[in-house]
């Protein structure tokens, strides 16, 4: 089954990030403030990204949380779909978006940024429905898959173990004709 919504916003976010680590980047000076107004969030408050470590932070956070989802979107195009490392870079995509998110929060909230609470509410909820739009779409991949051939003997014979315990258990008893088996 195509994950179309897990490659979809997979590439959605990866793309989203990159833009802001290119709007850092390519603002000159300032570039971090104007890229965090594009986001929402006014520019008074906000701490000074034009000094030294402060801009370098946002556009190098950004492309990281562009890397990991892209690299989500390649192992999702390029990868088998019963793979167990999926979940794993997934959770790393969403993590690193979710954490560098929550330290804008904790930078804006120590300088009393106006306008912040509701625009990184708006964030981590599109981020929170991502990932369990993508979680639900693996689900029901996982759920409609019909199951292999090792799985298939693997149920008749625990189904015919069942049934010979059955039995034994009826012999052991003394009563040949009972009925364990919750049957007719």
């Amino acid at each position: 089954m195509p994950r179309v919504l897990t490659s979809f916003l997979t590439f959605h976010w990866a793309a989203a990030f990159a833009l802001l680590a290119m709007a850092c980047v390519m603002g000159g000076d300032g570039g971090a403030a104007r890229a965090l107004a594009m986001l929402g969030l006014t520019e008074s408050g906000l701490p000074d990204f034009a000094s030294g470590s402060a801009s370098i932070f946002l556009p190098l956070a950004s492309a990281i949380c562009a890397m990991l989802f892209f690299w989500a979107f390649a192992t999702c195009m390029f990868s088998d779909p019963d793979a167990e490392g999926d979940g794993d870079v997934l959770r790393m995509a969403f993590a690193s978006a979710a954490l560098l998110i929550s330290l804008l929060m904790i930078c804006g909230s120590v300088n009393f940024a106006a306008g912040l609470y509701p625009a990184i509410a708006v964030h981590l909820a599109a981020l929170l429905a991502s990932y369990l739009a993508i979680q639900a779409e693996r689900l029901a991949a996982m759920m409609s898959a019909s199951p292999s051939q090792g799985d298939i003997r693997a149920a008749a014979r625990l189904m015919a173990l069942g049934a010979a315990h059955i039995s034994t258990l009826s012999r052991l008893s003394g009563r040949a004709d009972a009925n364990f088996g919750g049957g007719r």
